[in-house]
Order: C-alpha cells, then structure tokens, then sequence
C-alpha cells in the first residue's frame, strides 16, 4: 500500500514525523480515513481517539485533545494542543483525572463546567 508523509504538531515542536498508510481520526465533520493521493482537505479534529496504520503494517493508536487537520497533496498535517500514544497514556493519572472531572459536574458549581466537560472526555479518551 502507498503511504504517505504524517507530522503532528503540539505546542512544545513536531511530535511525530512518520510515513503512514492510513490515518483514521475524528473531525467536527465525523470520523474519517485518509489514504495517499486524499483529495485536499481543512478540518477541525474533536477530543478523540485518532490511529494510523505505520508503513510497517502496525495501528499505532492515540488520545488527541482536539486540533486542526490539513491534507495537502503529498503530506498531512495535524496540528493539536496534547496528543498521547497508547504507550503514553499514564492509566492512573486519567482515572484520577477522569474521577475529579465526573465530581466538578456532579456538584454542578459555577466553577468551570465547561472545563471539566472537558477534562472528562479527554480522559474518556484516554482509558479506551
């Protein structure tokens, strides 16, 4: 299979710059899969789950917090605020983080819910 050039971008430099087949990720538009020659493409990515088939045949997969996605002719980029490889993903620290976000929205405060909303889907995210 063809692959083809993939770099994700966070706020800290280029995480990752690989070839790959097939990217699968999940934008506001809905889940989509990219291949080599993918027509030209501008999207916003959702807090997700996001994989990709490696040009060793292997699905690598990830925890992304949102961003923005381009496909141009020969290359993909993504561009994101945090991203974790499963490898990554510390499972203590996302349930811990993943239990204080459920108790913010159980007590239903003024403090900031829509941060905490936040925090609990990208650590959904994280412990699937």
């Amino acid at each position: 299979m063809t692959t083809f050039k993939l770099k994700i971008v966070t706020p800290k430099g280029v995480y990752q710059e690989t070839d790959v087949e097939m990217l699968n990720l999940r934008t506001t538009a809905g889940q989509i899969g990219i291949l080599a020659h993918h027509i030209p493409l501008a999207s916003s990515i959702e807090i997700s789950e996001m994989n990709y088939i490696d040009a060793n045949h292997e699905k690598q997969y990830f925890a992304i917090a949102g961003g923005f996605v381009y496909v141009g002719e020969e290359d993909t980029t993504i561009i994101t605020s945090a991203i974790e490889s499963s490898d990554e993903i510390d499972l203590a620290r996302a349930q811990s983080s993943k239990q204080r976000a459920e108790e913010r929205l159980k007590l239903r405060q003024d403090i900031d819910i829509i941060r905490a909303e936040i925090a609990l889907k990208k650590q959904s995210q994280e412990l699937m």
